[in-house]
């Protein structure tokens, strides 16, 4: 425990140990006069009240058992097989297989009944099943008499079943494609477990002697629970030696997955020659994708026949590559069982090249055997990180009080630091050397830990992040006068100690351990070979050769008989697009289809002059198609019969850029989407509710800041040259207009226009919201700035990589202004990626036809669904198809939030000098907020440059000569109100 000199600082980090968890809230207190006891005294009520105000989430689990008082359950397991009896309202029965089960849908609560023997704590175990096409796992809060226990009981997951199809099938290159995983219905056993997996034994909850009440609720998915059990906790006993011998050997090809807990967990093809299978021309699944089995709680699982009765070794050819000079770990089950203690948290070393291993014991360093009977067996190997979980603990708990340091330095000076102004902080803030000396103590003491697993390296890469932050600390105490003006590099900046920390959390997370093969054996001359240099030489020089020719998706290796399509997307992309293409669009239509890797989007209007354009291109940027529309390069899809049909499937607002003089010449791939971000844990904490307008996020800011808090808008993320997507929304949602009925002169200088562009400046040079944020996703991350407007990207970045803040975050609708009506107006942005035809085609209905197939419903849904199983999560598809998103695996409350906000989606014109448009709003914001310059000065200036740059580009066009109109250039905007 930290030895703080000043009653203040002990009470400050007193009400952080109490109130963190899974969070860094900012939480302010009042000043203290160290002369008057009455105000101590009330600064302990104050400190109180705060922990008052934080719900119980902020318990966490190892503080739960700390605490808790009631010894672990020692009896026999009780089993609750009639599930009729332990819920009051039969409504939540149903049946499923001929058995009555308990049936919790999404959104719905159930509680269950039970009888505890005596007060004791105890492993809670279920024999449940998923039903549906659900990819998401379910996802379930846990109340136990009434109360979350601990934090982690409110998201509780359980992960469905998953296999491979028995066929892999190949490309029309004759490469094996990554299979689409089939989900598996069968019953399955879990005990109740943290889903983060930072402990590898299930939760031991308490039960009262007698009556106790579990209430579930379904966030996410559904659940059926046919029995429950009361266990006692599972202890594992060591391994005892015994003599192997005989010549039993089994080969466990790893890409030959049996079952998996998470559909993302796939076999890849890798061109190594000691890989089996391997093929020097042609890609060829042969082993476990790290990148894909890297995440705690990963489970896959092999099924396998031993000929002959007795003790084996297991052996296994990998590469770790991950966690430089640090182990990843690993549970190894037989039959779904530990066998013994060594074969828990099983230390799997980091080497760089694929390298065989038998495990064996870290004490003895003898090989561990194993007994199998004959028949039939599984084996089981599963990610923890149970072994690194007090660290990890100590990391968050460390990310809060510095937050906490840094709150009270801004209350100190203020946000904004005057750096030729001088403070004594130690006079401010007595203590605080030794406070930055204790952390940078405790970061040495938890690097010279984990270097127990691997003591034999001067320095473990994969902790790097802990001796960085320790000298950046001993930096900081050896002139803590400077700790003011150094404040971005103790919490705010990009190169923060607290960035350096999460950064860290997050990559603790990923252990990508890929596998080539798993074996039994009893005779060491069985263990698999690698190949000898020579041949290893030979197969690299075939490979060499070979690589010369005719490559796969290339725009050269197609057949000119064929539609002919360019993709603006990864392979991963494009080769679950070719599969849905040759399974599905050509039986159906007879068009053939080669899709092809679009080597440069940018070079498609050089491609067209050339003579090489596609038929079709995928992807392409939303700004491109006017580009290219303008110059006569592209087929007008409004004069295809059914395009009105077509053209309904996505929000009006994303056509507007690819319209030209009432011609649409390009159709919607994909829709950004920009919503509120907030931290529910620390709105909480401060009583706030989540903004509905903008108004409401001004009153707001105050408190914020005085917290030492702030709100991000994104034109603070974007440096230098302001887009439309930070400029537009608050102009449109004051009723304001760039262009009127045809494009001349700008309508920036009208008074809707200038009261938007007030409102949105003054946001930054009255209310004092930061005008540049590095990185709003670190900010967020680590609570200084706990609510702003963000994007797709940010929302796919947050998901999959903030894990310390998962359940502690969500999305809301932009807030916006409201009109006259009383209407709010949400305005923001969406374009993403589009698609388009080009003019020279000989084969314009079949390019019709092939963009009615991509872009309908079934087919984005179908995609959506095969990409995220197959490569995870982060693969999530933002399809520009309103009704397909809604079909889509994303988290049904956001996906409620992101379809409502469509409605408000729209894009500002792409016009002749648009694109100067663009530059001077974002000069003029700039001039105002930066500068200083007045408004409407600095929009009278942007206007004139605007239109003179738009009528030296509509007369470039042909719509004027000589200063004379000579075709009126329709706003886009007009076809679509």
């Amino acid at each position: 425990m930290l030895l703080l000199k000043n009653r203040r600082f002990q009470l400050l980090f007193i009400t952080f140990l109490l109130t963190f968890s899974q969070s860094f809230a900012l939480v302010g207190y009042a000043k203290e006069d160290d002369k008057k006891n009455e105000d101590s005294s009330s600064n302990v009520k104050n400190a109180a009240a705060i922990v008052g105000a934080v719900s119980e989430l902020e318990a966490k689990y190892s503080t739960y058992l700390e605490e808790n008082e009631a010894n672990p359950y020692t009896g026999k397991e009780i089993n609750f097989k009639n599930v009729s009896e332990l819920v009051k309202d039969h409504s939540s029965l149903d049946k499923y297989e001929g058995e009555k089960v308990i049936k919790i849908d999404q959104g719905e609560e159930v509680t269950i009944t039970l009888q505890a023997p005596a007060t004791s704590l105890y492993q809670i175990g279920f024999d449940y099943a998923i039903t549906g096409k659900n990819i998401l796992p379910t996802q379930i809060e846990l109340k136990v008499n009434g109360e979350f226990p601990f934090y982690e009981l409110r998201n509780l997951v359980f992960e469905s079943k998953w296999k491979n199809p028995e066929e892999i099938k190949k490309d029309k290159y004759g490469n094996d494609i990554i299979p689409q995983p089939v989900k598996v219905d069968e019953w399955q056993k879990k005990y109740l477990n943290d889903t983060s997996y930072r402990n590898s034994y299930p939760f031991l909850i308490e039960l009262k002697k007698g009556t106790n009440q579990l209430t579930f609720k379904s966030t996410e998915g559904n659940l059926l629970i046919r029995s429950i059990d009361l266990s006692p906790q599972l202890k594992l006993e060591n391994y005892e030696k015994y003599p192997v011998s005989g010549d039993g050997f089994v080969l466990i090809e790893a890409e030959d997955m049996t079952y998996k807990n998470d559909s993302s967990i796939r076999a890849n093809a890798l061109f190594d020659a000691d890989l089996t299978p391997y093929h020097s021309d042609r890609r060829v699944l042969n082993y476990l994708d790290g990148d894909a089995f890297k995440s705690p709680g990963h489970k896959v699982t092999y099924t396998f026949e031993v000929e002959e009765s007795g003790f084996y070794y297991l052996g296994m050819h990998y590469r770790q590559n991950v966690k430089a000079d640090f182990p990843v770990f690993l549970n190894f089950l037989i039959d779904g069982e530990i066998p013994f203690q060594e074969l828990k948290n099983y230390p799997i070393d980091y080497t760089t090249n694929f390298t065989n291993t038998t495990l064996l014991d870290s004490k003895s360093g003898e090989e561990l055997p194993v007994y199998l009977e004959a028949g039939q067996h599984t084996l089981s190997l599963a990610i923890s990180i149970d072994p690194i979980k007090d660290t990890i603990e100590e990391i968050e708990q460390m990310l809060g009080e510095i937050q906490a340091l840094s709150l009270e330095l801004t209350n100190l000076v203020g946000p904004n630091v005057d750096r030729n102004r001088d403070i004594d902080v130690e006079m401010f803030i007595p203590g605080v050397t030794d406070l930055l000396i204790s952390w940078a103590d405790q970061l040495n003491r938890m690097y010279e830990d984990i270097k127990i697993y691997n003591p034999e390296v001067a320095e473990i890469g994969a902790f790097s992040s802990l001796t960085i932050s320790e000298k950046q600390l001993r930096s900081m105490a050896k002139d803590v006068d400077k700790l003011i003006v150094r404040k971005n590099e103790l919490s705010t900046g990009t190169n923060s100690i607290t960035a350096y920390l999460g950064n860290l959390l997050q990559e603790i997370n990923n252990n990508g351990l890929s596998i080539d093969k798993l074996y039994f054996y009893q005779d060491k001359k069985d263990i698999p070979k690698s190949k000898n240099f020579l041949s290893k030489q030979y197969l690299k020089v075939e490979r060499l050769f070979k690589s010369f020719g005719d490559q796969d998706y290339s725009v050269k290796s197609v057949d000119k008989n064929h539609l002919q399509v360019w993709v603006n997307r990864p392979r991963q992309y494009v080769e679950i697009m070719q599969q849905l293409i040759d399974e599905q669009f050509t039986p159906e239509t007879g068009i053939k289809v080669d899709l092809s890797l679009m080597p440069d989007q940018n070079k498609l209007i050089l491609a067209n002059a050339a003579g090489d354009a596609p038929d079709v291109a995928l992807g392409v940027n939303y700004a491109l198609p006017f580009e290219v529309a303008i110059r006569g390069a592209l087929v007008d899809l409004s004069e295809f019969a059914d395009f009105e049909e077509v053209s309904a499937r996505f929000p009006k607002g994303l056509h507007i850029p690819a319209t030209v003089q009432g011609g649409v010449y390009a159709l919607p791939d994909t829709m950004n989407f920009w919503v509120l971000f907030y931290r529910k844990d620390i709105l909480n904490t401060l009583d706030l509710k989540v903004p509905d307008t903008l108004d409401q996020v001004r009153t707001y800011l105050p408190e914020l800041q005085r917290k030492g808090m702030n709100f991000f808008y994104p034109t603070a993320g974007m440096p230098g040259m302001k887009t439309f997507a930070g400029t537009m929304p608050i102009i449109y949602q004051n009723g304001g207009e760039f262009y009127g009925e045809s494009i001349g002169r700008t309508q920036l200088n009208e008074n809707a226009s200038i009261e938007g562009m007030r409102q949105l400046t003054d946001l930054f040079t009255i209310y004092n919201t930061p005008y540049e944020v590095p990185s709003f996703y670190q900010q967020f991350r680590d609570g200084s700035i706990p609510i702003g407007i963000s994007d797709y990207f940010m929302y796919n970045l947050i998901l999959n990589a903030a894990p310390e803040i998962a359940n502690s975050w969500d999305i809301a609708l932009m807030p916006g202004i409201e009109n006259e009506a009383g209407e709010i107006e949400r305005w923001s942005a969406g374009g993403a990626e589009s698609n388009i035809i080009f003019q020279d085609t000989n084969k314009k209905d079949e390019s019709w036809e092939f963009l009615k197939w991509w872009s309908s419903t079934e087919i984005q849904v179908s995609f959506g669904n095969i990409l995220q199983t197959t490569y995870g999560e982060e693969y999530i598809w933002n399809t520009a198809n309103v009704e397909a998103f809604n079909g889509l695996p994303w988290k049904t409350s956001h996906k409620d939030v992101i379809l409502a906000q469509t409605d408000w989606l729209t894009e500002v014109p792409r016009v002749p000098g648009s694109y100067m448009l663009e530059r001077e709003l974002s000069n003029a914001y700039n001039s105002v907020v930066l500068d200083g310059e007045n408004l409407r000065t600095a929009i009278d200036l942007a206007s004139k440059r605007i239109n003179r740059e738009t009528f030296r580009k509509l007369e470039e066009f042909g719509f004027m000569k000589n200063e004379e109109i000579i075709e009126l250039y329709e706003n886009p905007e007009s076809n679509f109100k």
